[in-house]
């Protein structure tokens, strides 16, 4: 065999376990209409993908208007990926198989944001991870990181909350663990779990929003994120709300950001509570304000109390006219809200879907489905792990 038909018949094999992975279990007719192989190639390589122990037929015979066909799918553990999610001063690291399964995860406290230190404790531990493992994983890494990275998804070009500036992620992990590590936002890597595993699962075409310590966006054609061409696409929380707005760490005025996302939240409440002469109904009227976090105020709303259900309708109503502009600009299939906010908030959620459905194009908005999440601490890392191996596909997957 030449070393040209070599390369077509593994890139025949990564095409069909790719298909696979992102639109799931089907039958060798569905796998010949979707890539484009021909029917010769793809028997070749389902029976070189079986002998591996990636691909198996299943027992369940999918219904056609002919003669039943035999389900193909990926086995499950047949290979491990890592992936890991900073957030909130907390690594969550965790184990997968190529169908999302979790093998092992853990998390992994932060004393420090000096981003090179941040790092370099995440790598202490990944030995360590990968050592408990019952099996090998292959040596490729992805990391959810919060901030603007670059198009190569290698570094951090900008963390604003964090002050972070041109932080080289990959050149960090890769010197201190030898693999090659795949950068990605963490909302990002959220969405593409919800997209591929969760909330999203029924649909082609999706917009993921998490909000949390602060808000970005995930938007994805046919299942597969899309970055944008310096690798910022979805960074809806530096969009202009409120031209005139409150200043953002980013330079600009009435983003997204400080006007919805779990510091504005914060601290709108704790300015209505100092100035008010309200008796407080929340069950955190005896705690020290400064302590006071977002989960605080979604909690005290969904307990009815007037301020908070003030501050979360507020912040909502921001999230609301940034979907509608989504909707009306890409027109997806459906929005997923995730993060601490709307995991925590169903008042937040209703009012940014109502807001939402009130601005935006009728037509449109109409048929566009909103949902939460599914997945929560590990979706991020799920998600980067997942994002990593689909820019690396080839390392080591027929070993």
């Amino acid at each position: 065999m030449s070393n040209n038909e070599i390369r077509d018949q593994k890139g025949s094999k990564l095409t069909i376990l790719q298909t696979l992975r992102i639109q799931g279990s089907m039958s060798r007719i569905e796998l010949t209409r979707i890539t484009g192989l021909s029917r010769a190639t793809i028997s070749i390589s389902i029976a070189e993908l079986i002998e591996n122990d990636l691909v198996c037929e299943t027992d369940n015979r999918l219904s056609t208007k002919g003669r039943p066909a035999t389900a193909l799918e990926l086995v499950p553990n047949s290979r491990v990926i890592i992936g890991a999610d900073l957030d909130n001063k907390t690594w969550t690291l965790g184990a997968f198989d190529l169908l999302g399964n979790v093998i092992k995860s853990m998390k992994i406290p932060l004393y420090t944001f000096e981003p090179e230190e941040t790092f370099k404790a995440l790598a202490i531990e990944i030995s360590t991870f990968v050592k408990s493992l019952d099996k090998s994983p292959i040596p490729l890494l992805g990391l959810g990181v919060p901030g603007l990275v670059d198009a190569n998804h290698r570094m951090i070009r900008s963390a604003a909350d964090l002050e972070w500036n041109q932080v080289d992620v990959a050149g960090i992990m890769e010197k201190e663990i030898g693999w090659p590590t795949v950068v990605v936002n963490r909302h990002r890597a959220r969405g593409l779990t919800e997209c591929r595993y969760g909330a999203g699962l029924s649909y082609n075409n999706m917009i993921y929003i998490g909000v949390g310590m602060g808000i970005a966006a995930g938007l994805y054609i046919n299942r597969q994120l899309l970055s944008g061409s310096l690798g910022g696409a979805g960074e809806i929380g530096h969009t202009t709300i409120e031209p005139s707005g409150p200043l953002c760490p980013c330079g600009n005025h009435g983003c997204l950001q400080v006007l919805a996302a779990g510091p504005a939240i914060e601290q709108e409440f704790r300015k209505l509570v100092r100035s008010s002469e309200q008796e407080l109904v929340y069950p955190y009227q005896n705690m020290d304000l400064q302590f006071l976090k977002m989960h605080d105020v979604c909690a005290a709303a969904e307990d009815d109390d007037k301020l908070a259900v003030q501050v979360i309708s507020n912040a909502a109503s921001y999230l609301g006219i940034a979907m509608a502009n989504l909707l009306n600009t890409f027109n997806p299939e459906a929005i997923i809200l995730g993060g601490t906010i709307p995991n925590a908030s169903t008042l937040f959620v209703e009012t940014a879907t109502r807001v939402m459905r009130q601005r935006a194009m009728r037509p449109l908005s109409a048929d566009t489905i909103v949902k939460t999440s599914v997945f929560k601490d590990i979706g991020g890392a799920l998600g980067a792990a997942n994002f990593a191996f689909d820019k690396n596909i080839s390392i080591s997957i027929f070993n």
